[in-house]
C-alpha cells in the first residue's frame, strides 16, 4: 500500500504520565481499513497527563501528512482534550491553550479533521496505552503509589 495519498485515515492517540506532573510518554497509531499502518511512541520527559494527551495528538497530526492530506479522524480517551479541541469546553490553563492552538494550526493541513472521544477499552486505544506504559517501563520509571 502506498504510504501517501490515503483519502481517509483513523488516528488513535494516548498520553500517560506517572505522577501529575511526572515522567510521561505519548503514543499514536494510524489505522486504515482496520489495519495498523504506523505506530509511534516517545518519552517526552516531565509533563502532566493532559499535556501528554495533547502532545500525542500533535505528534500524530504532524506525522500523518506522510500518509494522508484528506480526511482524518482522531480518537482519544482524553475527554478533556477532545472537548477543548472541539471548543465545547473552556481551557483554564495557558499551557493547554497553547497546545490546543497548535492542534488547530495543524488541522489546516488536511481536508477535514474530526476529533472523537472514545472509551479507554477500545482495542486501538489499548494498544497506545500499552505502548506508553512499555516506554515508561523501559525508561526505568515505576508506577507511583499514593500514600
Amino acid at each position: 500500500m502506498s504510504k501517501e495519498g490515503l483519502s481517509f485515515l483513523k488516528i488513535y492517540t494516548d498520553g500517560a504520565a506517572r505522577g501529575n506532573p511526572g515522567p510521561a510518554a505519548i503514543a499514536f497509531i494510524y489505522v486504515y481499513k482496520n489495519k495498523i499502518l504506523h505506530e509511534s511512541c516517545d518519552f517526552i520527559g516531565k509533563a502532566t497527563n493532559n499535556t501528554a494527551e495533547y502532545k500525542a495528538i500533535i505528534s500524530a497530526l504532524k506525522t500523518a501528512q506522510e500518509y494522508s492530506k484528506g480526511e482524518i479522524e482522531v480518537y482519544s480517551d482524553s475527554n478533556l482534550a477532545i472537548q477543548q479541541i472541539n471548543k465545547n469546553w473552556r481551557i483554564n490553563f495557558p499551557h493547554l491553550e497553547k497546545l490546543c492552538k497548535e492542534v488547530h494550526k495543524l488541522i489546516g493541513k488536511y481536508e477535514k479533521v474530526e476529533f472523537i472521544h472514545i472509551k479507554r477499552d477500545d482495542q486501538f486505544i489499548s494498544i497506545c496505552d500499552r505502548m506508553c506504559n512499555d516506554r515508561l517501563d523501559s525508561e526505568g520509571i515505576k508506577f507511583f503509589k499514593k500514600k
